[in-house]
């Protein structure tokens, strides 16, 4: 690439960007740009990060704390939901459950002020955090069944039917 990373990401980018990027840039230095100010030049170097190889998927479970809370801090919803979705990469460890961001997953799943595509994904991180323990998987049940079908949209519904029966077949 001639051109140098910030300049690409402050920029317009497309899907063939996103997938070059993903290969091709040094991962340190991508995930430094989600803190950057521009809002475009993080936004992009997050939409990158979601196509990362899946031979980087132990290294952005290193980075998970840092994943969580800019998820829970950010105020940009686009933000917000590709951090959540590059977390559903990462493995949560049953030793190392942050409560803080799974009331964070509990509580965005269940506002409706929020767009479909974060409640899915925090539906399904909330999940992943409470697979090893009986106790949250109950009080997760209770939270899906709160949630009244017939008021969600066809993605909720569908995420909300596959997580119970994933459920159910453990």
């Amino acid at each position: 690439m001639t051109r140098n990373l910030h300049t690409i990401l402050s920029g317009h980018i497309g899907g063939n960007d996103v997938l070059l990027l993903s290969f091709s840039s040094d991962r340190e230095e991508l995930f430094s740009y989600l803190y950057d100010e521009d809002k475009r030049t993080s936004d992009n170097a997050a939409w990158v990060m979601t196509h990362l190889p899946s031979d980087d998927d132990e290294w952005l479970t290193d980075k998970q704390h840092e994943l969580i809370d800019l998820a829970m801090r950010t105020e940009s919803i686009t933000m917000r939901r590709l951090t959540m979705t590059i977390l559903l990469r990462t493995q949560f460890k049953s030793d190392d459950v942050r409560t803080d961001f799974l009331d964070f997953c509990l509580d965005m799943m269940m506002r409706p002020d929020q767009p479909n595509g974060v409640r899915s994904v925090a539906m399904k991180l909330a999940y992943l955090q409470c697979r090893p323990f009986p106790e949250l998987l109950a009080e997760l049940r209770q939270t899906l069944d709160i949630m009244e079908t017939e008021f969600l949209s066809p993605a909720l519904r569908t995420t909300k039917r596959n997580i119970l029966k994933e459920m159910k077949s453990r």
